[in-house]
């Protein structure tokens, strides 16, 4: 009963919400196996919440886009069985982003997940755009802990990508796809060990 009320009071701190069970439609980046996108809420601090399927033994449960209490924003990770919530280390610098980290109204953060290496460990995928010429897109990676007291720790998801360019991003396979520029112009990244590395195409 203990943890079952931490657990609570964890979803009202955080402004936890259910997922509405259907994906909305890609904006940002297309390709994602699941996606949500959160798009400033009437309600000021509801969440956008995804359901998330990890194949290890300490594995997290849902991820949570939402206004954070203070200032900026909170991409967290939910571990239900645990009663406890990770964050991401994000890292979004662009016309999207105010001086108090809040995203401007004109934009939007889509996110969602995509295995590029079919490990059972799907990637992480969030993105910061306005629909048109300004996004950028983080890519995590997590490292699953061996003990269920190190789950929180931060450490255990790694920014393994760090893309900006134009919508919308394409995800396909161990590729993602940024366009850039006004004459049509594409970066392609692929995924390789763990990595990305930019290819010509």
């Amino acid at each position: 009963m203990f943890k079952r009320n931490i657990f609570y009071a964890i979803a009202i701190m955080i402004g936890y919400l259910p997922a509405s069970g259907s994906a909305v439609a890609d904006t940002l980046i297309s390709g994602l196996d699941r996606t949500i996108t959160w798009n400033h809420p009437e309600e000021f601090f509801a969440a956008s919440s995804l359901d998330l399927e990890f194949e290890a033994p300490i594995k997290p449960d849902r991820l949570i886009v939402k206004r954070a209490s203070q200032a900026g924003m909170d991409y967290l990770v939910m571990f239900e069985n645990l009663n406890i919530a990770s964050y991401l280390p994000t890292d979004f610098e662009n016309d999207c982003i105010d001086e108090s980290s809040e995203i401007v109204e004109s934009c939007f953060v889509q996110a969602g997940t995509h295995d590029f290496d079919a490990d059972g460990l799907p990637e992480i995928i969030l993105a910061v755009g306005d629909g048109f010429v300004n996004l950028q897109v983080n890519v995590f990676s997590y490292h699953p802990p061996a003990r269920p007291a190190d789950a929180i720790r931060t450490e255990n998801w790694e920014l393994i990508g760090n893309f900006s360019g134009q919508s919308k991003v394409v995800i396909k396979g161990k590729s993602v796809i940024i366009p850039f520029g006004s004459q049509g112009l594409e970066q392609k990244m692929v995924f390789i060990d763990r990595s990305f590395f930019e290819i010509d195409h």
